[in-house]
């Protein structure tokens, strides 16, 4: 401590003085302050006081890095009323119209002013109930730098700060929610709110500790206030917010939702609320068609679009593409139909991928991407604009169908609401409850290879599919499987999952697996993905902390190598992994089990009933998988030694997989195999023929009426002004 006394004593420069901060920040992270140290520190952090009152009063500033002050300044340290006439300064100056490079030095400086003025009013000085304090300055300084543009030079700089400061000395995400709550009742503008939404997404959500932590939810509340307030505005600029705030409110809970009650409540609250808005911004904009049965143009193809956030290898494009593919290697289907994609380019989630773009055009599909020109703008783009670009596109395509894979997005709800296609399609990937207006027909693969199937109340139209082997079985070197497996204790073996951790953040699931390892001493787990990691270590040490050492949690993974790697696939629950678990499937390296919501006998009557239902299109195949209906459904019924039909039968049946001989093991491995290559057949051959008796039935049995001409958006860009 005396050491870092002598090195503030012989600073000369803000520099130097910058050194010796970092310096305090490693001692205190480092907890290199003994009880002996603690008057030192005191007199360390005065003299600091003395020095940076004196650059103040010069009328100069300070780098950000000085705000570390909040985290290791004195409480000992009595109040110092000089630094009072730089806060009332801040707070003036404030009130005036500045530019972003000068509000961000404000803000800062009245942050550091706060902070040495009252060093026991600090962050670790918020009570229970997170009630704002206005001597804090680091709750200060996020509750108003949020205000200002996140892409802006000075910005940056405070973003890393927060950044790092915040990992370093683990902020509570309470302190976090408090402060951003004092920013929303602040807010006067639509400029500072879509500021403030970016921070939140941008900034605040990418720290490590508050990375899709489910805390997120925590704010649902003050943000759909902020949503119905802009609403209830009835203008085009409110619209046009609206549709951002829709998508950032998706995007920060929808993430960590884990149940249907919970989209239930988001379909009811935010989006069907919306949708009415948006329907009669239209109407008083003339932008509706009328309420038709489909007609087509002249064009030899109709068309199929399909309407995407943006362009990347996540698990819905997989699906997507596997379909297209499916379809387009359908000579009946090439003969009436083409696939085109309509991207809505989401920059605030990533960029598009090329080389994603590139594969699907190499499939023959065409991409509308309405990013070009309007993301330009960056974390401002106008969402109305894409939204209205989208729809005039797909009119002047002649869009025959619409799928629309989305279930909450401001510019998809808007362009099913406002009808944009004479047939639109909801397409799932789990969520059954999505319901607004401009639905025609759902649409999922999650449907047991049954033509239709009711989710939730709903009835979705089944295709069943089958994944391309490009990411089921994807070609990997075993070098690289092998470089990967290292990262990991070599004489344990792995049980694990892909997927997102919200699936895995279940007591009763981490219960069941931490009764698993204590059984079983040479298994490690392997949780891949990305999430809330340390929720979920929470309750690992809840539950037994001397198991959490053998979690591994892996981050983002490729799950190509990832499926080489894991021994046992302990499927999550009551959230399952979905595809992830197929894919591992295929490439049978381990038994996968999984939990079923039927008992026993529910599940072997309803399976009996699928089984003779799909008789026909067994038999149809019997010479390509080499077997016959009958042996089929004996193998499918007995191999229950992957399915459990309650936890502790689940229990049971993981402790029975994880101590398998060689020999027992690959039968049942041959037996899981069998059962997948089938109904990878049973969902090619049908997939496609039940997409095909959807798109004949829709589009070509029914009365054609002729459309009127769509609204030409761009003539009305001086009404609709979204500026």
């Amino acid at each position: 401590m005396q050491h870092l006394l002598d090195t503030l004593q012989s600073a000369q420069t803000k520099q130097e003085l910058k050194y010796v901060v970092l310096k305090a920040v490693e001692a205190v992270k480092l907890a290199h302050i003994s009880e002996a140290d603690f008057a030192l520190y005191k007199l360390f952090c005065q003299n600091l006081r003395n020095r940076i009152f004196e650059i103040f009063q010069n009328g100069d500033i300070l780098d950000s890095v000085f705000l570390y002050l909040g985290f290791i300044i004195s409480r000992d340290l009595e109040e110092d009323s000089r630094f009072e006439v730089f806060v009332k300064l801040v707070d003036t100056m404030l009130k005036e119209n500045v530019s972003d490079e000068e509000y961000v030095m404000l803000v800062e400086l009245g942050a550091m002013a706060r902070i040495l003025k009252n060093p026991k009013n600090q962050i670790f000085a918020i009570d229970q109930n997170a009630i704002y304090s206005a001597d804090d300055g680091l709750c200060f300084l996020i509750s108003h730098i949020v205000f200002c543009d996140i892409t802006s030079f000075s910005a940056q700089k405070t973003s890393q700060f927060i950044t790092e400061s915040f990992a370093i000395f683990h902020v509570d995400f309470g302190w976090l929610e408090c402060a951003l709550r004092f920013a929303m009742q602040s807010v006067d503008s639509a400029l500072h709110r879509r500021n403030m939404l970016n921070w939140q997404l941008h900034v605040f959500w990418n720290i490590k500790l508050y990375f899709n932590t489910r805390a997120w939810l925590n704010l649902y509340e003050d943000w759909k206030k902020v949503f119905y307030a802009v609403l209830d505005s009835d203008n085009t600029q409110s619209i046009d917010e609206a549709l951002y705030i829709q998508f950032f409110i998706y995007h920060m809970c929808g993430n960590s939702f884990t149940s249907q009650d919970q989209w239930r409540k988001f379909n009811d609250e935010i989006s069907k609320k919306a949708t009415i808005i948006y329907q009669d911004f239209a109407q008083k904009n003339h932008l509706l068609l009328p309420i038709f049965l489909p007609t087509f143009s002249n064009k030899k193809l109709k068309i199929i679009a399909i309407l995407r956030d943006r362009i990347v290898e996540n698990s819905p494009f997989k699906v997507e593409y596997s379909l297209i593919k499916n379809l387009i290697n359908n000579h009946k289907f090439n003969q009436q139909y083409e696939i085109r994609i309509y991207t809505m380019s989401l920059i605030e989630k990533s960029e598009n991928n090329l080389q994603v773009i590139k594969s699907l055009q190499d499939l023959g599909v065409s991409i509308f991407d309405v990013g070009e020109p309007f993301n330009k703008a960056l974390y401002h783009n106008s969402h109305l604009q894409k939204a209205l670009a989208l729809r005039q596109k797909m009119q002047e395509d002649g869009v025959s169908v619409l799928i629309s894979p989305n279930n909450g997005y401001g510019i998809s709800d808007f362009l099913l609401s406002t009808r944009s296609a004479p047939i639109q399609v909801f397409y799932t990937h789990g969520n059954y409850v999505y319901d607004i207006l401009g639905i025609d027909f759902r649409m999922t693969h999650i449907c047991d290879n049954q033509r239709q199937i009711t989710h939730q109340g709903y009835e979705f139209l089944g295709i069943p599919l089958k994944m391309d082997s490009l990411f089921y079985t994807p070609n990997v070197a075993q070098e690289v499987i092998d470089s990967e497996r290292a990262r990991f204790p070599k004489d344990k073996k792995l049980i694990g999952v892909i997927g997102r951790l919200t699936k895995i953040d279940s007591v009763r699931y981490l219960q069941v697996i931490c009764k698993l390892l204590r059984e079983n001493s040479h298994y490690v787990f392997l949780a891949c993905g990305i999430g809330n990691e340390a929720e979920i270590k929470k309750k690992i040490i809840a539950i037994d902390s001397a198991l959490l050492e053998r979690f591994y949690f892996a981050g983002y993974v490729d799950s190509g190598v990832y499926g080489h790697i894991i021994d046992f696939w302990a499927d999550s629950f009551p959230m399952e992994q979905g595809e992830s678990r197929i894919e591992y499937i295929a490439k049978a390296k381990g038994l996968a089990l999984r939990l079923s919501t039927e008992s026993y006998l529910q599940w072997h009557k309803n399976m009996s009933q699928k089984l003779h239902n799909l008789k026909s299109t067994i038999q149809e195949l019997e010479s390509e998988i080499a077997i016959s209906f009958n042996e089929y459904k004996e193998l499918v019924l007995d191999f229950t030694q992957t399915i459990a039909f309650c936890e502790e039968d689940y229990y049971k049946k993981a402790l029975n997989i994880m101590n398998l001989d060689y020999d027992n093991l690959k039968n049942l491995l041959n037996k899981q195999s069998k059962i997948f290559e089938v109904n990878a057949k049973i969902r090619e051959k049908l997939g496609v023929e039940f997409f095909m008796d959807f798109l004949d039935s829709t589009l070509c049995n029914r009365q054609k009426i002729t459309l009127t001409q769509p609204t030409n958006i761009s003539e009305n860009h001086q009404e609709i002004d979204t500026k």
